[in-house]
């Protein structure tokens, strides 16, 4: 009756709006352009063909973000795991600093750095590789008539079946036809066709765009952090005797770690690897924040033009879904085809790289420590010295753009006339991106609600404090912190919802959503386990579809179909829709964690509830579910940081969230060039509540590992 009701509403609104359904609109002409295709397209050309761009945009972007984070992860690992301690420290620094900043905001700063840092086309001679605000431009080889890319792909293919079907001499086959395919183009090219200035910007070559550059960079920086303590887990897991083995049999270091260590470890990496690049590739979905042409940039644009949202959030789900399945069957099946598990390696016992120390408290054991961990032989000395001149002049560049030549008093003009950073920008900005569009006289409110929601956040660092008390706090901070913003009681002024921004909108995003989930996620994880199929399948298609389709997917169904399913007559602010979507998206993987609570936990304890008597439900209240959670804690705290960064997608479907309130703070021209200033007040912010989270989280593990 509830699923007949809603569809019922479903078709009154389509019908009161005039909004018709099917997929008919696809073959329409489409009558926008697209700025960066990969195939033809002009605007004459239909729906179809526009997001068929789009998938290739995503594709290629993907692409180049599963491959360059994987190389600077795997570097970054080398790093953390080199015996230099600078090194080592330096590489820790970068992973600390990249997974606690949300990805959109690093996103934001890497678009204005290219936007607002590089020259205008013009200024200055065009080389063969040219760089400039609106992209890098490189060389571009012309191939001559009649051969096409076609015939290129078609001689790939014959070489890898080439290579395949023979077995023997592989290395020399292999090595053949990459040459061919390599130096054939050459052979039948038409020429290089090389960037130059042209009347409105730099014309010719290939052109990628500051918005291409910035979402390859922002994907591949993000996720090669994760990668690198994925690979980092993986090398250490690999048992000691096999660097003892390759040793022995006369195996450099570097050759002992590429030939023996390298192989073994990616066996172990292999599944969390293939989770962070389906990250990647739901990610490339936030070019749809900074203008990229990508899958849904494109069906947003052809929701705007047709009004078919139903459609076009059905196209978002099935195309992420699609893909995700696609690359976990490619991983899985290049798995087995090497022998691997793709479910990992069990029975591995991952060891403990750890770093010397530095003895602070003894002046007498610096010279040995410095000589041991930092001059040990000529390559470590050399890498040190290096590592030491490039910090030294980073250091200096930096201390003074922030100290030395930074503007301390006046205003804008001030600034101008300085090199360094303008913290008059901070005096006259910090309220609008703290509190944003809240009433002035009020705000004192909202800095009110946002103390209570941080205060409880340091409540939970205290250990006394875990347990069902904790929750109640989290549930009283909420509703005490909703009261003040809203008012309307004890005398407080009534404030709108559309009014409501800055950081307490992040911070009550991320609460409810987390406290909101816990038990929908508990449901789902007891009902994806039911040996009933009618509960267990509903179950399973909930988590799987929402894990595989990218968060703006689940904020565009919210922001936009939500108002379809419920009758005409009520009217909802898109806070609590965008909330409800971050709501049922935590749930989905927090569901996961817990079963995987679930299963950590004895099959004989559901028995020995049995014998006393217990029912199902009290079996599971009492007995699995503490246990459970006992396991899952770290894995939920993991979620709940993953869930304050996620909070900056909600600007997007035009909530004002905190990151939202500091693109706002450089809007007027006067402060247009200090949005590093800006992004670095934020950043600082998302890096301690998130630094906060990872450090409880920490705190919860030694905690339970100390009392099992």
């Amino acid at each position: 009756m509830a699923a007949y009701g809603l569809f019922a509403t479903l078709a009154d609104n389509l019908a009161d709006r005039n909004i018709r359904t099917g997929f008919g609109f696809l073959f329409d002409r489409a009558g926008f352009a697209i700025g960066e295709t990969l195939i033809a397209y002009a605007p004459g050309d239909s729906y179809a063909a526009a997001l068929a761009v789009g998938l290739l945009n995503t594709l290629l972007i993907s692409a180049l973000g599963i491959i360059f984070s994987t190389l600077l992860g795997l570097a970054v690992c080398m790093a953390r795991l080199s015996t230099n301690w600078l090194l080592a420290r330096l590489s820790g620094l970068y992973i600390e600093l990249v997974r606690n900043i949300p990805l959109l905001l690093q996103m934001f700063v890497w678009y204005a750095a290219l936007l607002f840092g590089l020259p205008a086309p013009g200024q200055g001679d065009v080389g063969a590789v040219d760089l400039d605000n609106r992209g890098l431009h490189l060389p571009a080889l012309t191939l001559a008539d009649p051969v096409t890319p076609l015939w290129l792909i078609a001689l790939a293919a014959c070489a890898i079946l080439f290579v395949a079907r023979r077995r023997k001499h592989v290395r020399a086959r292999a090595a053949l036809a990459l040459t061919g395919i390599v130096i054939l183009p050459f052979l039948l090219w038409g020429g290089i066709d090389l960037p130059r200035a042209g009347r409105f910007g730099t014309v010719g070559g290939l052109s990628l765009s500051t918005e291409f550059l910035t979402l390859v960079a922002g994907l591949s920086v993000y996720a090669s952090a994760y990668l690198a303590e994925i690979f980092r887990g993986a090398i250490l897991a690999v048992p000691a005797g096999q660097r003892e083995a390759a040793k022995a049999l006369g195996l450099s270091p570097a050759q002992a770690m590429g030939r023996i260590v390298v192989p073994q470890a990616l066996r172990i990496a292999i599944p969390p690897m293939t989770s962070w690049h389906l990250n990647t590739i739901k990610n490339s979905s936030l070019g749809v924040a900074i203008g990229y042409p990508e899958f849904v940039s494109v069906v947003d644009t052809v929701i705007s033009q047709t009004g078919q949202a139903i459609e076009g959030v059905g196209l978002i789900v099935l195309t992420f879904l699609l893909l995700s399945l696609s690359l976990s069957f490619v991983t899985g099946l290049y798995a087995r085809r090497m022998g691997w598990s793709v479910t990992g390696q069990p029975g591995r016992s991952i060891q403990t790289a750890t770093l010397e120390p530095f003895p602070l408290r003894s002046i007498a054991a610096w010279p040995s420590w410095i000589r041991r961990n930092l001059f040990r032989g000529g390559r470590q000395s050399i890498l040190t010295v290096l590592i030491l001149a490039l910090a030294a002049l980073a250091a200096g560049k930096g201390l003074s753009w922030l100290l030395i030549d930074a503007t301390y008093s006046g205003g804008a003009a001030e600034c101008r006339l300085a090199s360094g950073a303008c913290w008059p920008f901070l005096r006259e900005n910090a309220r609008l991106i703290l509190f944003g569009t809240y009433p002035e006289a009020e705000q004192w409110r909202s800095a009110a609600a946002a103390a209570i929601l941080l205060s409880c956040l340091a409540l939970s660092f205290v250990p006394r404090f875990w347990s069902s008390r904790l929750g109640l706090a989290w549930l009283g901070a909420i509703a005490i912190a909703m009261l003040l913003l809203r008012g309307g009681v004890a005398g407080l002024a009534y404030v709108p919802m559309e009014k409501w921004s800055g950081l307490p909108v992040t911070l009550l995003l991320a609460s409810i959503a987390v406290v909101g989930a816990f038990p929908l996620a508990i449901l789902l994880a007891f009902g994806r386990r039911s040996a009933r199929r009618g509960i267990r399948w509903p179950s399973v298609a909930f988590i799987e579809l929402v894990r595989g389709t990218p968060l703006i997917g689940v904020l565009f169904l919210a922001a936009v179909l939500f108002p379809l399913f419920v009758p005409s007559y009520l009217s909802i602010d898109s806070l609590p829709r965008v909330q409800l979507a971050l709501i049922l998206f935590t749930a989905a993987y927090m569901a996961e964690v817990i079963r995987g609570g679930l299963l950590a936990v004895p099959g004989g304890q559901a028995e020995a509830a049995q014998a006393l008597g217990l029912a199902k439900w009290q079996a599971r209240r009492h007995i699995q579910l503490p246990q459970a959670l006992k396991v899952s804690v770290p894995g939920l705290v993991n979620t709940s940081i993953s869930e304050v960064k996620n909070t900056t997608l909600v600007l997007i479907v035009g909530v004002f969230d905190l990151l939202q309130t500091t693109r706002l703070s450089y809007v007027e021209a006067q402060w247009r060039p200090y949005f590093a200033e800006a992004y670095l007040f934020t950043g600082a912010i998302f890096f301690l509540l998130c630094f906060s989270l990872s450090r409880l989280s920490m705190k919860i593990e030694r905690k339970l590992y100390h009392a099992g």
